[in-house]
């Protein structure tokens, strides 16, 4: 949403055919798990700061009608492996962009023809901000929705969009990708393809509307034993649980998505999601989103028994809620299912420089294999940032989250706590 930031504009170079961003962030939290959690250290965790994150951000106009871009980053959340110790820099995000109305003699100021190769962002939810990294400044909060589910793979999207300057209608933007579910690379046999259909319309008085269809086709890689099948050397949907946040506990690695909803496999996972928005002034926005994403298959333990997500507790491999944690790494024909809705709101106190913002979201599995009992995610968020000027931001946020035992929450019973984020961008 417009109201969500200040605009800021990218350095030139080379009479404006290249564009710099330069992004850092660091934070600074008080977080805990709930009595219960899967690995209990994270209920006596310390206070303490986050890595620094930083980001290069590059933007190239090949021609009048041909564009690249590149982000350059040095992110824990999603290159924090290896103990925590790879402190470099990688190319978190790039494509080439081609506008094919003006490269065929067609160009219009109302409308644009757009040819994307390379990394495609895309995720169910629009109309709100993101955090990746230290690109946070478009995200009114800290975290992201325990059910986004973002991904950037490698692929191609095409996307038309129209505009108008009266009516009830004001635009539209439809939008479809084709990508390989990897950040990387990967050709292995059976691999199949992630697909994405999305429809936007913008309507007179700040109304927005917007619906989301994704599939994902990797099944076709799983080999049966005994009705269990590995998912040890397959490739998943980066999107099953969503992108990395700035909640950190010190039992995972800074890359780990486990304050999401953990619950698909993402093998055959497929994904419905509704978005509406309205913006009734400068100062204020109000988002609702409903969705549901189901797989044809289920996490399972070590004997095929059914496991409400990717962690559970078990002796041996096998679900004991007296054992210790494991990660499932095997799967069993059987949906599952999580159903989900989220409502973010935000407003200036003081226009374009003191807002206070929150989303409540909660997420439900409806898995056929899993118990139907204490099987509900809840997450609130409350939230104020204040802008220093238009390039540096300050965020304050408390989180709370409960995870039922049955719900396919990946912490265990929940967490809560505050934290905190300065931020530049320029």
């Amino acid at each position: 949403m417009a109201v969500s930031a200040p605009t800021t504009q990218a350095a030139e170079f080379l009479d404006g055919l290249a564009e710099v961003n330069f992004l850092a962030l660091q934070n600074y939290q008080s977080i805990q798990a709930k009595e219960g959690a899967f690995r209990p250290v994270d209920e006596e965790q310390s206070s303490g700061f986050g890595r620094l994150r930083v980001n290069l951000q590059f933007k190239f106009h090949i021609t009048e009608f041909i564009t690249a871009d590149v982000d350059i980053a040095e992110e824990p959340n999603d290159f924090g492996n290896n103990g925590d110790r790879d402190f470099s820099f990688h190319q978190d995000f790039a494509g080439i962009e081609f506008e094919l109305l003006g490269m065929t003699g067609q160009a219009s100021e109302d409308s644009d023809l757009t040819l994307r190769v390379g990394n495609i962002g895309a995720a169910p939810f629009q109309f709100k901000g993101f955090q990746d990294g230290a690109d946070n400044q478009g995200n009114a909060l800290i975290g992201n929705g325990m059910t986004d589910y973002a991904t950037a793979e490698n692929g191609a999207q095409l996307s038309y969009s129209k505009s108008y300057d009266s009516g009830l209608i004001r635009g539209y933007n439809v939008a479809g990708h084709m990508t390989t579910s990897s950040f990387g690379e990967a050709f292995q046999e059976d691999r199949g393809f992630n697909y994405r259909i999305q429809g936007t319309l913008e309507f007179e008085g700040g109304f927005k509307a917007g619906l989301n269809f994704f599939q994902a086709n990797q099944g076709d890689q799983l080999r049966f034993e005994n009705g269990v099948a590995s998912l040890d050397g397959l490739t998943t949907t980066n999107y099953r649980f969503g992108d990395g946040e700035n909640y950190n506990f010190s039992a995972s690695a800074s890359s780990e998505r486990d304050t999401h909803v953990g619950a698909l496999p993402g093998l055959e996972q497929s994904i419905i999601q509704l978005n509406l928005a309205y913006q009734p002034n400068a100062n204020t926005s109000l988002i609702f989103m409903i969705g549901q994403t189901t797989d044809d298959y289920t996490f399972a333990d070590a004997d095929g028994n059914a496991v409400a997500g990717i962690t559970y507790l078990g002796t041996n491999g096998v679900a004991d809620p007296a054992g210790t944690t494991f990660d499932s790494s095997r799967v069993i024909e059987g949906e599952s299912k999580v159903e989900y809705f989220s409502l973010e709101a935000q407003h200036y106190i003081i226009p374009n420089k003191l807002y206070v913002a929150a989303r409540y979201a909660e997420a439900e599995n409806t898995s056929e294999l899993i118990e139907q009992v204490d099987n509900t995610v809840e997450r609130l968020q409350l939230a104020a940032g204040y802008w220093f000027n238009d390039k540096t931001l300050l965020k304050f946020e408390y989180v709370d989250q409960d995870e039922g035992v049955n719900s396919g929450g990946q912490i265990g019973a929940g967490f809560d706590g505050f934290t905190s984020e300065i931020s530049v961008k320029f």
